[in-house]
């Protein structure tokens, strides 16, 4: 016997969450399955800026974040090898309130606790753990998705299935012509550690050759996540692996007068492998649409992720709400809401990993750049991400 649902949601990871949550507070229901059991506290650090934080608000979750979140007081750029500030931008109440939404930095599993909790409350969402997606057939009429669970296997029958699940996606199998995760030849490295009075409650991304560290606050002002990205291959799909730490080694070298980040060289270091999903090639096929980083998954230069998967999620519940079950339509018409601002955001994302991780002259360039800029201009620049909303 096969269960049937009108939408299902493979993934109940932050783009998962969002997209049953946007669909819930437009009255539709939906099933969301996934291959954990039970959340865990796994992942880094999340920067929630502006256009995220606001759709929080709009499904209903901003206040609970904000209670296990921080608002930094400004995000700075340095220079690691020289340990110099280059431009100190402070989050004035001002630019908040041009935002009209805050600035947050947590952790993930923040973030997430209170997307799974609100789900787990809403009436018109249902959540099955333990169920991993095995396989995927779909007709004109509906789409059948195979479940592997404990008790063997199920299957569910929908009208639309949208995979969240990760950029590792096996939804992602049933698009022809999707994009595959293709390795960035990077790593990224993560440990916590306490702040200093110049380092509490600011975001500062240090960049060094071919490499480069971020440190915010999560949890509270005096706990800071330091992320360290250096040159590296891992095969794992998970958060924490081992890897080679001679990379790491020397980034930390060249940042010794970083007075901000104190003995990272003893700090406890877990790490994962940067990949990433081409954001051009096709998002859906028939009944089946892709969201977050199964659709365009990219490395965290932006510090977009996670505010991309939430923003898919709200437009994906927009998109298919305003179809009136016209499926084809909701779609097409997600494609063209998220293809350009999608792209945008990619090409921001390689700017700034070119940019952090100059050398020799271009180094110098940038820093000079960098000097001569006011928090202003830069914080201007940045108005078409930070202020993007969504309409209906």
């Amino acid at each position: 016997m096969k269960d049937k649902t009108h939408i299902l949601v493979a993934g109940a990871g932050i783009a998962g969450l969002t997209t049953a949550l946007a669909l819930a507070r437009r009255g539709i229901g939906s099933t969301i399955v996934e291959a954990f059991s039970a959340p865990s506290e796994v992942g880094a650090g999340l920067q929630i800026a502006p256009n995220a934080t606001r759709i929080l608000r709009e499904i209903g979750v901003l206040d609970a974040l904000a209670e296990r979140a921080v608002a930094p007081t400004s995000i700075r750029l340095g220079d690691a090898p020289s340990g110099r500030i280059l431009l100190d931008m402070a989050i004035t109440p001002k630019w908040l309130d041009r935002m009209g939404a805050p600035y947050l930095t947590a952790h993930r599993a923040s973030l997430h606790g209170v997307l799974y909790t609100a789900a787990v409350a809403d009436p018109l969402i249902n959540i099955l753990t333990g169920h991993k997606v095995a396989d995927i057939r779909q007709d004109a009429d509906r789409v059948t998705t195979r479940l592997a669970c404990d008790a063997g296997e199920r299957e569910i029958v929908s009208d639309l299935l949208v995979g969240a699940d990760g950029i590792w996606s096996k939804v992602r199998e049933a698009i022809p012509g999707a994009a595959r995760p293709r390795s960035t030849g990077r790593i990224a490295w993560r440990a916590i550690g306490p702040a200093s009075a110049a380092s509490a409650n600011k975001v500062t991304a240090w960049m060094a050759p071919e490499s480069h560290l971020v440190t915010y606050p999560v949890r509270n002002s005096e706990t800071l996540n330091i992320v360290a990205v250096t040159h590296g291959k891992l095969d794992a799909h998970n958060w924490a692996n081992e890897a080679d730490g001679e990379k790491l080694a020397r980034l930390l070298a060249s940042a010794r007068s970083v007075t901000d980040l104190g003995a990272l060289d003893k700090a406890s270091w877990t790490t994962w492998p940067l990949s990433a999903v081409a954001p051009s090639a096709p998002w859906h096929h028939g009944r089946i649409l892709l969201v977050g980083d199964a659709a365009h998954g990219m490395e965290p230069f932006a510090a977009q992720g996670a505010a991309m998967a939430i923003e898919d999620g709200y437009a994906a519940g927009l998109a298919i709400s305003a179809s009136r079950g016209n499926h084809s339509k909701a779609l097409n018409d997600y494609r063209a809401l998220r293809l350009d601002r999608v792209l945008r955001v990619a090409r921001r994302t390689a700017f700034n990993r070119w940019t952090y991780h100059q050398s020799g002259a271009g180094r110098i360039a940038r820093n000079m750049f960098f000097q001569m800029r006011s928090p202003e201009a830069f914080f201007g620049d940045l108005d078409w991400l930070y202020g993007y909303r969504i309409t209906e």
